[in-house]
């Protein structure tokens, strides 16, 4: 038996992402997709799918409107850019919480979880309704200018994933974030977890504390421990771990450096 699937979000990159990946797992069937409340309310009272792949923000609303206003509300997993309340989704059983970008791995993971659920006709979680009530609490109820939280300090956790457990990281103990193909993890001096977010995202939350060396290379500035001259006019950055990482240093990117550091 297919698992029926709906897509909602507003963004049709990301819904297109979301049908890509689908549409390479075997036993999936997208009943359709969305991108504001009403079409959503519409696709779920029409189509009444075994689960749903669930944005908070929209046009017209936001998922705790959509789940209210549809007949039965179905099995939700979010897929979505806040991470407030990434650790409280998943002590929720049934109910999954992907950051944006959602990596295959893990949308795989919520869709067997999904299914499971299905064979053993169990209903969808009480839970998302009160889950999503805190979650439109603590969104902003007006266009916040992003120009001051792109100034204001690093966020204090970010949320990564070694194995089954979620962990809360502290940036100031990242010594480095570093991108394989779609891939993005933290090194930390325990080892690594993987981040659900890309570098460039990463780049801009952490401005003034990190530094892009690299394409596939964020690095703590506080954790650099040399700059290392090579052949042809490259370098290589020492980092300060247990191993003495050297990391290439981009020639562009250490033109910044110097701007940053003077050396």
């Amino acid at each position: 038996m297919n698992l029926r699937v709906a897509i909602v979000d507003d963004e049709k990159p990301a819904r297109d992402r979301l049908r890509r990946l689908l549409g390479a797992m075997p036993g999936v069937e997208i009943v359709g997709e969305a991108g504001d409340v009403g079409s959503a309310v519409d696709l779920l009272d029409r189509e009444r799918p075994d689960v749903c792949l669930l944005d908070v923000q929209m046009p017209g609303g936001d998922g705790f409107d959509v789940l209210r206003r549809v007949g039965t509300p179905p099995r939700v997993v979010f897929t979505t850019a806040f991470d407030h309340y990434a650790v409280r989704a998943f002590e929720v059983k049934s109910l999954d919480y992907l950051l944006k970008p959602v990596h295959k791995d893990r949308l795989r993971e919520a869709i067997e979880r999904a299914r499971q659920l299905v064979e053993q006709a169990a209903s969808p979680p009480t839970d998302v309704l009160r889950l999503l009530e805190e979650i439109r609490a603590g969104l902003p109820t007006a266009p916040v200018d992003p120009a001051p939280a792109r100034a204001a300090t690093a966020p204090m956790r970010i949320p990564a994933k070694r194995g089954a457990r979620i962990l809360l990281l502290d940036p100031s103990e990242v010594i480095w974030f570093e991108s394989e193909d779609e891939l993005v993890y933290a090194r930390a001096a325990d080892g690594r977890a993987m981040v659900e977010r890309p570098l460039s995202e990463l780049e801009e939350l952490l401005a003034g504390s990190f530094f892009r060396i690299h394409r596939s290379y964020l690095v703590n500035l506080s954790r650099v421990g040399a700059i290392v001259p090579e052949d042809g006019g490259t370098y290589r950055v020492v980092m300060k771990d247990e191993a003495h990482t050297p990391l290439p240093l981009s020639r562009r990117q250490a033109q910044k450096l110097r701007e940053i550091i003077p050396w």
